[in-house]
């Protein structure tokens, strides 16, 4: 065997396609996918052991495309042999071959099939990314009826220019006459938050945190008292958004801003907000279905620098309960983390958002540890995995077999059921929202946002 065909064998199995010119191209790396069930689309476990945390071992079909055209780069490409339910530090390459023939990099659609050995349907995935970045992570959800949704993580990078901004405009004629000098104009101040934005009805607008960087947020102004900025919402509505993401994604905002829909502010736009000269108020709102379930309040609301780790403060209405719940120590003052950074204030294994351990099942193992949060009491995490509502029962009834946690929010004093610091509860449709009017003027039993 030749030394070129040796070459040629090692870069397909590297799921890497190289194209004649190297020139321009467009590329996908496959980073994690997790298929937390264990279960292929229609539910069906895919092996007898799934108690014992056995999966599916996953082949891989499909490609990516900048262009028009898809080219299915891999054919029941195998990747896990162990049954693993989560696939980390997968790292697979995925090349375009036809992006030498796109003229500007506009996105990218994504059409990936995953199966078991014997064919079984595990998920599929269909997607376009709008962007004309050269650079980037994208995590995808997907939802699945009956079982829990997969997820895969991808990173892409090209040297396809994005679209030219830039207009020529030519002008004929003769030359104007000056006319007369014009005063000189203020350029108007942009809106940092809901309460700056002129528009009085509640939708989506756009806010600049940093005072030039645009943001689309969800403003909420049904309180005549002034409006709502939302910083962070959970629901059903729209993409089903992972909140499973490396630390470092939290600094920026994420998701899709909207009524019962998945968004994150980002920890460096809630700072900016912290240090604009304002004093804002935060309202968390818990619901289970329709029902309103809890409503809590906060004031004096600051997210620190990132050189300060994020860490928050706030002053609760109620004490001992939510973000004042406390263990060893409170979520106020605690620094954000997610489960792969988180250190302190407790050990990681006295953490009951990462080592909860299920007495009924034998001390199965610990939870997945899905979403950063400022762990410091350890039993809130409103970024958590998000479990469909049953019925309008939040309780989470399929822990003895995924070990995932939920969206939960301690709403009682004192250790929960069994001793935790946890509830087995998750909520399907939260949000954190900023206010600066005063918190007397809230009504809480207005139970509007859950319905």
């Amino acid at each position: 065997m030749s030394k070129e065909t040796v070459s040629l064998l090692l870069t397909f199995a590297c799921g890497i396609l190289v194209s004649a010119d190297t020139s321009q191209y467009f590329q996908v790396l496959i980073r994690e996918i997790d298929n937390p069930s264990g279960n292929i689309f229609d539910g069906t476990s895919c092996s007898p052991f799934r108690f014992t945390g056995y999966g599916c071992n996953t082949y891989l079909t499909g490609g990516v495309a900048a262009g028009p055209t898809l080219n299915n780069s891999f054919t029941n490409t195998q990747l896990n042999f162990h049954g693993e339910t989560k696939i980390d530090n997968l790292n697979l390459i995925v090349n375009d071959i036809y992006a030498k023939d796109v003229s500007e990099f506009t996105g990218f659609s994504v059409s990936f099939i995953l199966k078991t050995a014997d064919g079984g349907i595990i998920d599929e995935y269909s997607f376009r990314v709008n962007t004309t970045e050269n650079q980037g992570v994208y995590v995808y959800n997907s939802v699945r009826p009956g079982t829990l949704s997969t997820t895969i993580s991808i990173a892409w990078a090209t040297n396809i220019p994005p679209p030219s901004e830039t207009t020529t405009t030519e002008i004929t004629g003769t030359t104007p006459t000056p006319g007369p000098t014009e005063p000189p104009t203020t350029t108007a101040k942009l809106p940092s938050d809901c309460d700056e934005v002129e528009s009085t009805s509640s939708g989506l607008q756009t806010i600049y945190p940093d005072g030039s960087t645009p943001v689309s947020v969800y403003c909420d102004r049904k309180n005549s008292a002034g409006a709502y900025t939302i910083i962070q919402s959970r629901g059903r509505e729209g993409s089903n958004i992972t909140f499973d993401i490396p630390f470092a994604n939290y600094s920026d905002w994420f998701g899709e801003s909207g009524v019962g829909k998945n968004f994150w502010l980002g920890l460096d736009n809630m700072n900016n907000l912290s240090t604009n000269g304002k004093t804002y108020s935060l309202q968390i709102d818990l619901c289970c279905g329709t029902q309103l379930m809890a409503k809590q309040l906060y004031t004096n609301f600051k997210v620190a620098t990132k050189a300060e780790q994020y860490a928050l403060t706030a002053s609760a209405d109620l004490p001992g309960i939510g973000l004042d719940y406390s263990s060893s120590a409170k979520d106020l003052g605690a620094p954000f983390s997610t489960q792969l950074t988180y250190s302190l204030p407790k050990g990681k294994a006295e953490c009951d958002q990462f080592e909860f351990y299920d007495d009924d099942n034998g001390g199965a193992g610990p939870s997945k540890g899905y979403g950063g949060w400022w762990y410091g009491s350890c039993g809130n995490n409103l970024n958590g995995f998000l479990y469909p509502n049953n019925n309008g029962d939040c309780s989470v009834t399929k822990f003895d077999s995924t070990l995932l946690l939920g969206i939960n929010m301690r709403t009682t004093t004192g250790t929960a059921t069994g001793g935790y610091d946890v509830d087995l509860i998750s909520y399907d449709r939260v949000r954190m929202a900023l206010f600066t009017f005063d918190t007397t003027l809230i009504d809480r039993t207005d139970s509007s946002f859950c319905n």
